[in-house]
């Protein structure tokens, strides 16, 4: 039996009041709907400072707290597990600041029985890209930056929780995997992964918040007290392209024609009103089309930014017939990469398979992390040996 990876859900959006600096914080990552608008004061640091360089591999940048609602020796199974893939992450990526991880153990509710694992950063921060289009950044990323000014982060960069009603195995069992088991493991890595930033904004909640019909897909939408202000991306998504008629197109460029759909500043009282006001513009064309891409095989792609460990297009999940915000777009290809060095970034994961299973078959990569999804990291921000120094996005203070 298969189970999903319910990595990503859908975004619910609020007509909310923006304070000066917002932030936007996910308390729970298995229901990053409720999400919450927070007013985060600037922070000028006096030290901006990064950890003294070290050997990767023996320093782990992450610090992982953990709620292990089990038995003493499965709990400690599971912190070993955390500390392996923070070391992982901590070989492949130059990280400067440490990274702070609320992880939960737990049984889940009936309707989330399916769920192996969920994370989501604990907060996003608005920043400048390079090419000058405020995105969301997570935390996680924001502060690799070191920037002199910067919005006020959260005490953890990123919240994780993961299914305790299912049969898990650690490495540290000494047995063979069965057949119905789960690789503790490979679930973590994913996971963290995503709290990372690997996250698209593209998704089809601006029609699913108002019970509709899924027609077209948007990046999230947000508003200054009850006037909308704007579509805006992930940064993840300024490096996604829409394949149409054998043409790759930014989806930024999308965004940006949504964004004509409605002045700025129009105010709305309910959001069926904003929903309806939208879909009736001619620019729903465009949320039409990337929903077509997102439901079709091969039509988006992440084109990686220069100089990065990977010079290729790599193709994103668009193999599912109707658009799933938990694995559409926000996943690399389960039918190009779920057997090559890349894998642990496909949407699906299946019992009676270990790690060390998944990197034989991948050919044997250096690291669980393959060079597609490096790449596709350093692309958003994070620093490699072999891209130590990429683009710096700057804070706007508003």
């Amino acid at each position: 039996m298969k189970f999903q990876l319910s990595c990503i859900l859908a975004f619910t959006h609020f007509l909310i009041a923006f304070a000066a600096n917002p932030c936007i914080d996910y308390p729970d990552p298995l229901n990053p709907a409720r999400f919450e608008f927070t007013d985060c004061p600037n922070i000028i640091e006096d030290d901006t400072e990064d950890l003294p360089n070290v050997e990767r591999g023996i320093q782990n940048f992450f610090h992982v707290d953990i709620n292990c609602y089990s038995n003493a020796i499965l709990c400690k199974k599971i912190k070993k597990a955390f500390d392996d893939a923070g070391k992982e992450i901590s070989k492949v990526l130059k990280l400067k600041k440490k990274i702070y991880v609320n992880a939960t153990f737990e049984s889940l509710s009936f309707s989330e029985r399916n769920t192996l694992g969920s994370t989501y950063p604990t907060r996003s921060v608005f920043l400048i890209s390079d090419d000058k289009i405020t995105r969301l950044y997570p935390q996680a990323l924001a502060k690799q930056f070191s920037l002199k000014t910067h919005p006020e982060y959260n005490k953890y960069d990123i919240n994780s929780r993961f299914n305790a009603d299912f049969s898990w195995w650690f490495k540290a069992d000494n047995k063979k995997i069965k057949p119905y088991q789960y690789d503790f493991s490979v679930v973590v890595l994913h996971e963290l992964i995503h709290g990372l930033g690997f996250i698209s904004s593209w998704d089809n909640s601006l029609e699913t918040d108002v019970y509709q019909y899924t027609t077209g897909l948007t990046p999230y939408y947000y508003f200054y007290g009850n006037k909308f202000d704007g579509f805006i991306e992930n940064i993840f998504d300024r490096y996604l392209k829409v394949i149409e008629n054998k043409k790759k197109i930014p989806s930024s460029y999308y965004t940006a024609q949504l964004n004509k759909s409605i002045p700025p500043m129009t105010p709305f009282y309910t959001r069926l009103e904003f929903t309806n006001k939208v879909k009736s513009s001619p620019q729903w064309k465009y949320a039409k089309l990337v929903l077509k891409a997102a439901t079709t095989n091969n039509s988006i792609v992440f084109t990686p930014a220069k100089r990065t460990s990977w010079n290729q297009d790599i193709y994103l999940e668009t193999s599912l017939k109707y658009f799933d915000a938990g694995s559409s777009i926000s996943h690399v290809s389960q039918l190009k990469y779920r057997k090559t060095s890349d894998f642990i970034m496909t949407w699906q994961q299946f019992p009676g398979q270990t790690l060390e299973y998944f990197i034989q078959r991948g050919g044997n990569y250096k690291s669980p992390i393959g060079p597609r999804i490096i790449s596709i990291l350093e692309s958003i921000g994070y620093a490699t040996d072999t891209h130590p120094n990429p683009v710096k996005p700057t804070f706007h203070n508003h």
